[in-house]
């Protein structure tokens, strides 16, 4: 039996659905019981926390900021159905603020990547 939320994902998916592997979008409607109207309210605030929170890492002058900053990020993600952020943010977690500086640029500019691909995605399903 599809929910509500799922039954909406899929009659917006013929407009062209979300890459799931970006943003699981029945992930989140099991959250929000397919109410547009929140989800899209949801996503507002999960975007705007992706600049402040890149400050955030960049910025970090201790290894507190730099755990905060990743852990933070992956449960939003994680909450709102953005697993390649999620990911992302572990491994930035795992890796340290101390951690090799070569290996943290391209983690981070990963990170900068699947933000752009989680808006794009995002976008296709309610702009």
């Amino acid at each position: 039996m599809l929910t509500k939320g799922v039954a909406q994902a899929n009659q917006k998916s013929d407009a062209g659905a979300a890459d799931p592997a970006i943003f699981d979008r029945e992930h989140l409607s099991q959250y929000t019981g397919g109410d547009d109207a929140l989800e899209r309210e949801l996503i507002g605030l999960f975007l705007a926390q992706f600049a402040p929170v890149r400050a955030q890492l960049d910025e970090a002058a201790s290894a507190d900021d730099w755990k905060f900053a990743a852990h933070s990020l992956k449960g939003s993600a994680r909450s709102i159905g953005a697993p390649r952020i999620a990911a992302l943010t572990d491994e930035i977690e795992d890796l340290g603020w101390s951690g090799e500086a070569k290996l943290k640029k391209r983690v981070l500019g990963e990170l900068d990547q699947a933000m752009a691909a989680f808006a794009a995605e995002a976008e296709k399903l309610f702009i």
